[in-house]
């Protein structure tokens, strides 16, 4: 792996622990901010001071912070960080709270959408508190405004019919997941289930160890991780998070098995995969070869 990018890695790396604890001393209260999994604070610093390359990571940094708001209320914003935040790569963020319902909150996410993106424009540095100081103005306001603005948008023009397929392709973004194994019979038919009912295509590789690669709308791809995380695993974590593809690399979702014996996965047969669709540089992201 290029120097360079192995900088970027450490850069980002140190610059969410650095925020994360500055957002502790601020969001000290109990239960004010909360992490997902503290272990991967451990692993981020193991990261920082070995001689270890990026595919070590194999968690990102989670938590979620209460914004307290009008009438004693609070409400949930949770902060999902890509390793490449903020140098190459934008926050993930959600709020959720039944004070604002389902109108203003999908309001809020658009307005949300419109924050991140804006911020990409500017220089490369952590921005989560800024982004939490906004969301607690942003909620304030929308709920002083009445529900009807929310719920009754107005229309909009159908636009002409197209010559061809109307080209999505700067939404599209690709995911590289990897887990300890995958052996249930369930949870293969439901990784294969949950793809083809988003319409994303890629595939999934059972045994020891698992892969897994979804590609298709941003949307579709988060939703689809959200709900195979869910199920039980001894480990699961996205290795790699590929946003703004220009095309796909598969054209279904499938299962593949590389001729595995006992749930042991033929090397070179995955790998001649990755190289036929262009994802060789994958090998080291998942398992360190050069």
């Amino acid at each position: 792996m290029a120097d360079e990018e192995l900088q970027a890695y450490l850069r980002c790396i140190g610059q969410q622990l650095e925020e994360l604890e500055m957002l502790s001393s601020i969001y000290c209260a109990p239960g004010e901010l909360q992490m997902l999994d503290a272990g991967v604070v451990a692993d981020f610093n193991e990261f920082l001071g070995a001689d270890t390359p990026p595919s070590s990571l194999r968690s990102h940094l989670e938590y979620m912070v209460k914004l307290s708001i009008p009438a004693n209320q609070s409400l949930e914003v949770r902060i999902e960080l890509p390793h490449l935040y903020p140098l190459l790569e934008q926050a993930r963020v959600s709020v959720h709270s039944p004070l604002l319902g389902k109108a203003r909150e999908q309001h809020l996410k658009v307005e949300i959408d419109r924050y991140l993106c804006e911020r990409r424009e500017e220089d490369p540095e952590p921005y989560i508190f800024q982004l939490l100081s906004w969301l607690q103005e942003q909620i304030e306001a929308l709920i002083q405004r009445p529900v009807s603005e929310f719920e009754q948008p107005q229309p909009e023009p159908e636009p002409p019919e197209p010559l061809e397929p109307p080209q999505t392709a700067a939404h599209l973004e690709r995911l590289w997941i990897y887990s300890h194994h995958i052996k249930s019979s369930a949870k293969r038919q439901e990784l294969v289930r949950q793809a083809r009912h988003l319409e994303l295509t890629g595939f999934s590789r059972p045994g020891k160890p698992g892969i897994i690669c979804v590609e298709g709308q941003a949307e579709q791809v988060q939703q689809f991780w959200r709900a195979i995380k869910a199920l039980r695993w001894q480990k699961i974590s996205v290795v790699r998070t590929e946003p703004g593809q220009r095309r796909r690399g598969f054209d279904t979702f499938s299962e593949q098995l590389f001729n595995e014996e006992e749930g042991i996965m033929n090397m070179g047969q995955f790998i001649k995969f990755l190289e036929a669709h262009g994802f060789g540089y994958m090998k080291s992201e998942l398992f360190g070869l050069a």
